[in-house]
């Protein structure tokens, strides 16, 4: 693993959760490409895919918007609740699973407590295919916890198709980790995994210590030596309109500080090099805003807030990121596009090949106070 592949994997996000986000197209990209590349990348059972906290596994990765920009009312819509399947009463979630989270809310959920359970079983009928699932550990699963470097593998799986993997401590953002079909990088929604409206599915999360074959990725092995409760949950989408935010706090946590944790290395400035719209020299924290720059081969973006709002992004008029933010806690998320000479499908660039002049546009709604800033950098050379 190059240590760009190793910084781009702390990347993220993920998620906001549309995210709302919390969740990270740029390392759904990423990985698309290394798999083309045919690089195999050292570790792939710590590199998970997630956008939530160090208390929690997974990432919220989603398939690029279409070339038509949707209006910023429809960053989040509402779903009807999954009908629970009739079986055992699932656990009580306690305070591993909130009932509202990012953008969602809990239709669903059970606990297993280590080392005696191991796999959490969910079997619901879903009525859409834009549910998401809550992941997380309590304090005794996260303490030993390193990113990169877990004794443990938490692994998702449909049926037979594992879908993603992952660990305690493998997130940036605090709380669950808020994880759809776009884990790892090879699905981008349900329904690509045969998942339908209107039918039961049963989706299997273990957690163990992770065991590697030759040319496969890590699996989870036994739980033996693992102590701790994980709690899995089904959360179904709730207009922004609709979420229960919370109240704004005496003081605002300093956007600056939190941005310079946009990159996953404290310490380091926020990522500007090709450009940045902040909120705080705007004339309004909403509106539309835009600055020309030079297309790169990959192009990152680096959306932080420390304020509930929303914010799209758009390349030559192609939306290529979208954020929600649900609290005051301040986070940042990641995302990017791609110029057209990849050899990826359409809907995963901008049409405009390196070095081409490009405007990007960045639209903010919902926010209250000046709390954002987004910048914008080269990515994989």
């Amino acid at each position: 693993m190059t240590v760009e592949e190793e910084r781009l994997r702390r990347l993220l996000t993920a998620q906001s959760a549309e995210v709302p986000s919390g969740e990270d197209r740029l390392v759904v990209l990423h990985r698309r490409i290394t798999r083309q590349r045919r690089v195999r990348a050292a570790g792939v059972a710590a590199a998970v895919v997630l956008a939530s906290s160090a208390t929690s596994v997974g990432l919220v990765a989603r398939q690029p918007a279409d070339s038509t920009p949707s209006p910023p009312a429809s960053t989040s819509s509402a779903s009807p609740a999954p009908t629970v399947t009739p079986g055992p009463a699932p656990t009580p979630a306690g305070e591993l699973l909130p009932e509202y989270l990012r953008g969602h809310r809990r239709v669903l959920a059970r606990e297993v407590v280590l080392p005696g359970q191991s796999t959490v079983t969910l079997t619901f009928t879903p009525d859409a295919t834009d549910f998401r699932l809550g992941i997380n550990c309590d304090d005794r699963l996260r303490a030993g916890a390193v990113p990169g470097r877990s004794d443990h593998l938490i692994q998702v799986a449909v049926g037979r198709k594992v879908v993603g993997t992952g660990d305690c401590g493998s997130s940036m953002l605090p709380g669950p980790a808020l994880v759809d079909a776009g884990m790892n990088g090879h699905y981008a929604q349900w329904s690509e995994l045969g998942i339908r409206a209107g039918k039961p599915v049963t989706i299997v999360v273990r957690i163990g210590k992770p065991v590697a074959t030759d040319n496969a990725d890590a699996r989870p092995g036994a739980a033996t030596h693992l102590a701790g409760a994980l709690g899995v949950g089904v959360y179904t989408p709730v207009p922004f309109e609709q979420f229960p935010m919370p109240p704004r706090p005496p003081e605002l946590v300093d956007l600056d500080t939190v941005a310079e944790s946009a990159t996953g290395n404290p310490g380091e400035p926020f990522p500007n090099e090709l450009g940045a719209i902040d909120a705080r020299t705007a004339a309004s924290p909403n509106g539309s805003y835009r600055l020309d720059l030079a297309m790169p081969l990959q192009l990152n973006i680096y959306v932080c807030a420390v304020a509930p709002g929303r914010i799209r992004v758009l390349v030559d008029g192609k939306e290529v990121e979208r954020r929600a933010f649900y609290d005051w806690s301040g986070e940042c998320g990641t995302g990017g596009a791609l110029a057209s000479e990849y050899d990826l499908p359409p809907r995963f660039k901008v049409p405009v090949r390196t070095g081409k002049r490009v405007t990007v546009t960045v639209v903010a709604d919902s926010f209250t106070v000046a709390g954002w800033q987004v910048g914008f950098a080269p990515g994989l050379d």
